[in-house]
């Protein structure tokens, strides 16, 4: 007999209304699904057979309760459901996270940017997800709730390997805290890929940077695609602190930051490239930054 594969239309997908009713849902080994969000990630692995398609499926695309941007005095809150169309047009966003805004406004085109959101691109944990470096370098938190209550997990600790994050299989993300830009320092944010737009980046990163006179206070660079996971350049970081950035150190920290990384071959680039690439983002950040 022929056995007919599963399709996405098989799929049982349930609709909560309400963030409680969601994580009743995941709380039920029974009645736990995939969490869904804009679906332009998780759509395109299930339809191309990139990985399985799931018995169930809990949309959580637009729950009130996932939705908006917030600041207090010191952080910006970023729900879980906020897309990637409202993070490059949030005035508070483009104020206070520059980088993430710039991020967020080079995913996919518009019809991607409209859907997709901060959490599901921060959850797919693709190495390549552009996302990852603007938020790793503010040392920000992600909050993640259960029936239990919610846990809070640093940034730079949450993604664990290859597609995979701190998150337990009753949990879901349900909002960012970011720390805003400090009064005197700039961000950057530069992303190499095959074309000028809609394309899989091949290196991406991310800058937070504070001089004063031309001395590094305070210095966070995140570069993506060249490891597992994005990863915080914290040997440099550390050794830029205090150093006046002039031509030889902005070299000097080039060398480091491509020395640094250990990328692999792939379809995308080789790692050679991607080493000479990154030394040359960092090299690009910290012009910026004495630039004015």
């Amino acid at each position: 007999p022929i056995t007919r594969m599963k399709s996405l239309e098989d799929i049982n997908c349930t609709f909560p209304s309400s963030l409680n009713e969601a994580l009743t849902l995941l709380a039920d080994e029974k009645t736990r699904g995939r969490l869904l969000a804009g679906g332009t990630d998780l759509m395109v692995q299930w339809a191309s057979s990139l990985s399985p398609i799931p018995e169930r499926v809990i949309s959580v695309f637009g729950l009130p309760e996932l939705c908006g941007i917030t600041e207090t005095e010191q952080d910006v809150l970023v729900g879980a459901a906020v897309t990637h169309a409202d993070l490059r047009n949030s005035p508070v966003v483009r104020k206070y996270l520059p980088a993430l805004a710039a991020a967020a406004a080079t995913i996919g085109g518009t019809q991607i940017q409209v859907r997709g959101t901060i959490a599901g691109n921060v959850a797919n944990a693709s190495p390549a997800g552009d996302l990852a470096p603007a938020l790793l370098v503010t040392d920000g938190f992600v909050v993640l709730a259960s029936v239990s209550g919610e846990r809070l997990v640093e940034l730079t600790r949450f993604f664990l390997g290859y597609r995979k994050v701190d998150l337990r299989p009753d949990e879901l993300i349900v909002r960012f805290v970011l720390p805003k830009l400090p009064k005197g320092a700039r961000e950057s944010f530069r992303k190499l890929g095959p074309r000028a737009a809609q394309a899989i980046s091949k290196v991406m990163g991310s800058c937070r940077c504070r001089l004063e006179f031309g001395i590094v206070r305070q210095c966070a660079i995140s570069i993506g695609s060249v490891a597992p996971v994005p990863v915080r350049l914290w040997e440099l970081e550390r050794w830029l602190a205090g150093k006046k950035l002039d031509e030889e150190v902005i070299s000097e920290a080039e060398k480091r930051a491509a020395a640094t990384v250990k990328p692999i071959d792939d379809i995308r680039s080789t790692a050679e490239y991607r080493q000479w690439v990154s030394g040359r983002l960092v090299r690009g950040f910290l012009e910026d930054m004495t630039s004015q």
